[in-house]
């Protein structure tokens, strides 16, 4: 089969490659969408934690079952992948945090992911309920950024985003759209935006009551005006460009919280807070890190009927063009890139 192989950090070489053999007890998956997302072009980039290289990239994964072995869907189903094959026994595991496993695998960092024509799909991913069928009417492509919703999902939840809430969230990229619908649907009674790219302020200005540059404006003075002086109940991180110093808690409501949904540059990674100002406000910080298998499950279910991500495909790429779609994705001239034809 043709896939797309990351040999090293900076070199990835579309090449032929064994076809993969359908491993006792799971699936064979001919892959019909793979989303391409910002980690995969850090991976290619410069690395990541997880990441094993050779490696066939690509987490966010849906396809046709082609071969089984045992139970699970049957041949010739529409299926989308959650990518973390996890122990199901580990503490992690028992408190339902599986992206937090002790001896987790994920698919696109140390397996093999969905840049490929065929994806192995491990026995433990069907004993664990990791393969979801896609619902009736909901594209392949749209299945596929199941896995990003997800990730939002785990943010708010973690965060605690619900009724009534005010919510800021940095960043109008495919998951800063995500999480602004996603809020919304969670009952937040106010959404506002910030962004730099003019062409994701448009965008972004059909999910948000205010969508601000903080390079041009005023960010303070705004964000004060649109809550009547209180500021925000729920911060998000979904940049990794936004230092979490005193400026960004002087945003925040007392008990208001931060979500660190990205990942942060290590210039930015180790932050100088004034805990007194965490004590007296009862202010919180809270991490997130992918997601778990019922958070994607619920994200499916989204796509299907609540929240639309197809005006958040902006390209969509043959394998043969990765790294086009890598492009798109790596310089922001979009939202997302999505592989859809592997021939």
């Amino acid at each position: 089969m043709i896939a797309a192989v990351l040999e090293a950090p900076g070199r990835m070489d579309l090449r032929e490659v064994e076809d993969p053999k359908c491993p006792p007890g799971g699936l064979l998956l001919k892959v019909e969408a793979s989303s391409i997302c910002g980690t995969d072009v850090k991976m290619y980039e410069r690395g990541q934690r997880d990441l094993v290289c050779p490696r066939i990239l690509g987490h966010e994964i849906s396809g046709v079952v082609f071969e089984r072995d045992g139970r699970g869907p049957k041949v010739g189903e529409r299926v989308q992948i959650y990518p973390g094959v996890y122990c199901g026994r580990c503490p992690s595991c028992r408190k339902k945090a599986e992206n937090l496993c002790e001896r987790i695998r994920i698919i696109g960092f140390n397996l093999d992911g969905g840049f490929a024509e065929y994806l192995l799909v491990p026995k433990e991913s069907v004993d664990n309920g990791s393969v979801n069928l896609i619902p009736d009417g909901v594209e392949f492509e749209e299945a596929a950024l199941a896995e990003p919703l997800a990730c939002c999902i785990n943010s708010q939840e973690l965060a605690g985003v619900g009724d009534g809430d005010s919510v800021l969230i940095f960043g109008a990229g495919p998951a800063g759209l995500l999480h602004a619908m996603l809020a919304r649907l969670r009952g937040a009674s106010m959404v506002a935006v910030a962004e730099t790219l003019d062409h994701r302020v448009r965008i972004a200005r059909s999910s948000a009551d205010l969508v601000v540059d903080p390079m041009r404006d005023n960010l303070y003075d705004l964000m004060m005006d649109l809550t009547a002086g209180r500021g925000f109940d729920v911060i998000i991180l979904a940049s990794r460009d936004v230092p979490v110093d005193s400026e960004l808690f002087s945003l925040l409501t007392p008990r208001g919280r931060i979500s660190l949904f990205s990942g942060l540059p290590p210039n930015l990674a180790s932050a100088r807070l004034d805990l007194n100002r965490l004590h007296y406000r009862e202010h919180m910080v809270v991490g997130s890190y992918g997601c778990n298998p019922a958070q994607n499950r619920e994200a499916l279910e989204l796509i299907a009927g609540r929240i639309d991500v197809r005006r958040l495909i902006t390209e969509r790429v043959y394998l043969r063009e990765i790294m086009r779609g890598m492009e798109h994705t790596g310089e922001r001239r979009g939202l997302k890139a999505v592989v859809t034809d592997f021939g």
